[in-house]
């Protein structure tokens, strides 16, 4: 991922999807629409059209990009359409799969978003063609007779809107969402995944990451990322640190699995939630201090971010034990992820088919090898392990029950 804050992800790339489950795609109906931003913002303010308050206190445009947006509609400009997505079940009610910030900037705009947001009720500024309207608010326009022919032409300015209906799967809305965010600006898939899976543990998650000195320090930010990419970092963590077993090869479906477990059955695992949460700040505290903030989870001489390095990474260090060798041994654990990191097969598992359950184990069995080989610690490593599906097919797993036999 391409960033404008000197951070980027190493992409990674999910296993193919079953030709039985993309068969089920043309079972979706799409219809086109041109709809006035008056009644996209009264959707908006019903709440038909879902920016809840958690998503808008990560506003990712600058206010002079929310103005010129504003400025286009008033001009007439052509402007991208939004793409919703109708939540089963819920008919009326609709997922935004492309054009958050468009929504989010006309919610604003308007001034009906949510109070403890910012940029609630902005003031135009930066504008190219209408300088006239600087400092202008939505209140002016609605104000002001000057003002009227301006207010007609936002408010009637007409939005291509896509809403998808009977979409047949996550997959194909993960597959809708992705496709249409190849621009150079990429959006995180946790954007989606926090609405495709509301609940307590969605909402727990959001608030830890926002609040994180860690993952603070990682993504170089002072506040929480517009993108998601903390909470989906931390999303990662638990899901490897609680389901590893379950691991079949697509990391979103993973990732998916874990936030709709631990949403359904938040009572029961909150607890272990918010003390892995904990621990996941003291790895990351001591990962930091043996590596440094800027070379943490990167091959050397890159400035990518490797989610895959830093999942395997995080795996061990969590545990008490291996963390208090690591920390008397750390120029020996520095020197030991050097090597690791010119060994052939952790490098291919880190830069090929990262989220495939071979490569998935050769990281955690390679790095923990030598991990254990240093700090003289026998502690327990994943292993892999044939699943038996319920079709009679099988699988390639891994099976890991706990570091230590005791």
């Amino acid at each position: 991922m391409a960033a404008q804050d000197g951070f980027e992800f190493k992409e990674e790339v999910d296993a193919e999807l079953d030709p039985a489950q993309t068969r089920a795609f043309s079972e979706a109906v799409l219809h086109s629409a041109d709809w006035t931003v008056e009644t996209i913002v009264a959707q908006l303010a019903k709440g038909n059209i879902e920016l809840n308050p958690r998503f808008q206190r990560r506003d990712a445009w600058s206010s002079r990009r929310k103005s010129l947006f504003i400025e286009s509609l008033i001009l007439g400009l052509p402007v991208p359409q939004i793409v919703l997505a109708e939540k089963q079940g819920h008919r009326g009610r609709y997922i935004v799969l492309d054009g958050k910030q468009r929504l989010l900037s006309l919610l604003q705009f308007a001034g009906l978003a949510d109070p403890d947001a910012p940029n609630n009720s902005f003031r135009l500024s930066g504008l190219e063609a209408r300088a006239d309207l600087a400092r202008k608010s939505y209140r002016d326009l609605t104000d002001d007779p000057a003002l009227d022919a301006d207010l007609n032409a936002f408010s009637n300015y007409t939005i291509r809107t896509v809403v998808i209906r009977n979409w047949p799967s996550f997959d194909f809305l993960h597959l809708v969402f992705l496709r249409l965010n190849t621009g150079s600006v990429k959006l995180s898939p946790q954007e989606l995944r926090q609405a495709l899976f509301p609940g307590a543990f969605s909402d727990a998650v959001d608030d830890a990451a926002g609040e994180s000195p860690i993952l603070r320090i990682l993504l170089s930010r002072t506040s929480p990322d517009p993108r998601m990419r903390d909470v989906e970092l931390l999303v990662r963590y638990l899901a490897f640190l609680m389901f590893l077993p379950t691991y079949a090869g697509r990391m979103k479906d993973f990732l998916d699995s874990a936030c709709g477990t631990l949403n359904a059955e938040w009572d029961e695992r909150s607890a272990a939630v918010e003390a892995a949460i904990e621990r996941f700040e003291q790895a990351g505290t001591l990962l930091i201090e043996i590596f440094g903030a800027n070379s943490i989870a990167r091959k050397t001489g890159s400035r990518s971010f490797n989610r895959a390095i830093f999942d395997t990474l995080l795996f061990y260090t969590v545990d008490e034990r291996i963390a208090d060798a690591m920390a008397a041994d750390t120029q020996g654990v520095r020197e030991t992820y050097a090597r690791v990191l010119e060994d052939a097969g952790f490098l291919d598992a880190i830069d090929s088919d990262t989220a495939g359950v071979p490569h998935t184990l050769d990281r955690l069995r390679i790095w923990g090898e030598a991990l254990r080989q240093q700090l003289a610690l026998d502690f327990r490593i994943p292993e892999a392990a044939v699943i038996q599906l319920g079709d009679g097919r099988t699988r390639a797993g891994i099976t890991f029950d706990g570091f230590w036999a005791d």
